[in-house]
């Protein structure tokens, strides 16, 4: 890992490719010790924290997250035990002036389609502050959501995310801030700020396009010899998935692409953007022709023969959209429904004696089962390990003052011969 001259004010992040991790062991992150103590898990919230929330659904402190939820690591891949927690948002634009039931149906996919009507009977939601047991509201300008559920966390990879020189001022500092991002599945160096004049520069600098942004990423196929840059505009797609592609509508994106070798199968490329489009180098490799291997987003047959390249998709983009939808929508990852749980959730939708839950019940107070919970009235396929990996990697951030840079991963270095 390489810094020059970065500056007091930034902190340096490696997501890490360490592929350590022990089978079968459960634990608790209240265990471990040190390295356990970023690694805040679930307990339940306290009922006068609770009424905070109520109040004010940012009010929730540190020390009032949940703790010591156990967790399992089968195959590397670490399984969470579902725990009571509270969401808590602000209206968005597209939602105003349209009921929540509705809201619910179209923005959260995964949720029973009788979920809203449902968690409103049993007292579930909040609107500013008050218990909301009526599914027809219309939602306002400046609304505040608290949406008391239980949560199934995605199973997740047993590996160290973070490595970095400043582990634990990360992990006892509060106040820093993220410069920009990576994908889930994407590796690399994650900048952050370490305090709000330090960000302010470096965001500046950002959008002046003053920095330098260097990727690698494995491709299908050989890509050519002489460097492509690619120039196509991108837009959304899928809003509620965040899916991209490209499109006459969209924003302008630059990239620039250099193939570092190949095997004649498959090809390792360097990728500099000038822009920072959501999914830029993905999109603009799968327009190329050379998708990334082992994307799932991007490199399916669902984008059309040829798998969207040259924006060919063989469809219009509502029906593209249908489509790719379909082929990602959370149903795909249930093997078992119980069979009472649809005629459940619709009888209860239907039951004008349904009653609320009583507003001072906390979290603590909850059962282990909830009978509305999706979650918890199915059986999902298990992911394999290749769900949590792309071969795309962050390599290099820098301007004309700093730089910040990481090792080539394993799977980018030149095969010897």
């Amino acid at each position: 890992m390489m810094r020059k001259d970065g500056g007091e004010g930034t902190v340096l992040m490696e997501e890490s490719n360490d592929d350590s991790g022990k089978r079968g062991k459960k634990r608790s992150r209240e265990e471990g010790g040190e390295d356990n103590a970023a690694n805040t898990d679930v307990k339940n919230i306290a009922p006068q924290a609770k009424k905070r929330l109520v109040a004010d659904p940012t009010a929730l402190s540190a020390e009032e997250m949940p703790k010591n939820v156990l967790f399992e690591v089968r195959d590397g891949i670490r399984h969470l035990k579902p725990y009571w927690t509270t969401y808590n948002s602000n209206a968005k634009g597209r939602w105003i002036g349209h009921k929540m039931v509705d809201v619910f149906q179209k923005e959260f996919l995964s949720q029973n389609v009788n979920y809203a009507e449902v968690a409103c009977k049993l007292g579930r939601i909040f609107i500013n502050g008050k218990q909301m047991t009526d599914p027809n509201y219309v939602f306002r300008n400046n609304d505040r959501i608290l949406h008391i559920a239980h949560r199934h966390e995605h199973p997740v990879l047993d590996k160290p995310l973070l490595q970095c020189l400043f582990t634990r001022a990360v992990s006892t500092r509060t106040g820093l801030r993220v410069l920009h991002r990576l994908d889930r599945t994407t590796s690399g160096i994650l900048l952050f700020a370490k305090n709000y004049e330090t960000d302010l520069r470096f965001k500046q600098t950002l959008k002046a396009g003053d920095w330098k942004k260097e990727y690698v990423a494995m491709v299908e196929g050989v890509f050519p010899e002489e460097d492509i840059i690619c120039e196509e505009p991108i837009g959304t797609l899928v809003v509620t998935m965040g899916i991209q592609c490209v499109r006459e509508d969209g924003k302008s994106a630059v990239s620039k692409f250099q193939r570092i070798w190949t095997d004649g199968k498959a090809s390792v490329v360097r990728c500099n953007i000038e822009t920072g489009r959501t999914h830029q180098i993905r999109v603009h490799l799968q327009y190329l022709g050379f998708p990334i291997i082992g994307d799932q987003l991007y490199n399916s047959d669902v984008w059309g023969p040829s798998k969207g390249k040259s924006a060919d998709y063989g469809k219009p983009y509502d029906v593209l959209c249908k489509d790719i939808s379909d082929a990602h929508r959370m149903s795909l990852w249930h093997e078992t429904v119980d069979p009472d749980y649809e005629k459940r959730m619709t009888d209860m939708a239907n039951d004008e004696t349904v009653l609320p839950e009583s507003e001072s019940l906390s979290l603590d107070e909850r059962p282990a089962y909830d009978p509305v919970c999706l979650g918890c009235n199915v059986v999902k396929r298990l992911p394999t390990m290749d769900h949590f990996r792309l071969y795309l990697h962050c390599l290099r951030y820098e301007t004309a003052d700093w730089s910040f840079s990481t090792e080539l991963p394993e799977w980018a270095e030149q095969p010897v011969a």
